[in-house]
């Protein structure tokens, strides 16, 4: 039992450090090479788990060599952009120019339910509203409503606004975020002084944000029962 609770640990560890450094791209982002090298991975990394007579070496050596390759031959993709055409499928257009696309449809194999479903999720209830519709490689549909239908921005009416940033957490459930302090550019003796003039202290504060401008939400642990 040991032994297996061992090589599982030493396994998780390897999976975990490789999907670190093929990258942060979820499971439904995945392109076709990706998502097959994590399937080899995962498939290799259960074998010397799930017989014990097989060496950790022999999950251990694939593993790296597939990771090697993926970087690899990312890398290559990014300075030769015409290999990507090779490996990864185009973007289908299933609406263009407010003009549906029946052979893209069948190519990619999306009925019209499932084209209006898409739409619907989007908050788009008339497809005549929508002036393209893409299929992204990575299997997400990219929807661009027509300029009538589309929400106008506030440099479309002339308003003025301001760019206060986002929300940066820096207390996370009383525990300080070393990574939200640094984006806020704060250390944490400022962060303890900031409390300290509230009369609070870390253990107290449930969550706690700070905007880029310097607006701040507290939410103390007695607000979060």
């Amino acid at each position: 039992m040991t032994t297996i609770l061992i090589r599982t640990l030493i396994v998780y560890i390897i999976m975990i450090s490789a999907m670190r450094l093929m990258g942060k791209r979820q499971i439904g982002e995945l392109e076709v090479t990706d998502l097959v090298t994590t399937l080899l991975i995962s498939e290799i990394a259960s074998l010397p788990i799930t017989d014990s007579s097989i060496p950790l070496s022999h999950a251990i050596i694939p593993i790296v060599i597939l990771i090697t390759f993926e970087i690899c031959s990312s890398s290559l993709v990014i300075l030769f952009p015409k290999l990507k055409n090779l490996v990864t499928a185009r973007p289908s257009t299933l609406i263009k120019n407010g003009k549906l696309c029946r052979r893209e449809m069948m190519n990619s194999r999306i009925s019209l339910d499932e084209l209006i479903c898409e739409l619907r999720q989007a908050g788009y209830v008339d497809i005549d509203d929508i002036l393209y519709a893409i299929l992204e490689k990575n299997g997400k549909l990219t929807i661009i409503p027509k300029a009538i239908a589309n929400i106008p921005t506030c440099k479309e009416m002339n308003i003025s606004v301001n760019e206060d940033g986002i929300f940066h957490m820096v207390i996370d459930n009383g525990f300080v975020n070393s990574h939200g302090l640094s984006e806020v550019s704060l250390s944490r003796e400022q962060l303890d002084a900031k409390l300290a003039k509230k009369g609070l202290s870390t253990s107290d504060i449930y969550l706690m944000m700070i905007r880029d401008n310097g607006d701040e939400r507290i939410i103390s642990k007695k607000e979060a029962k």
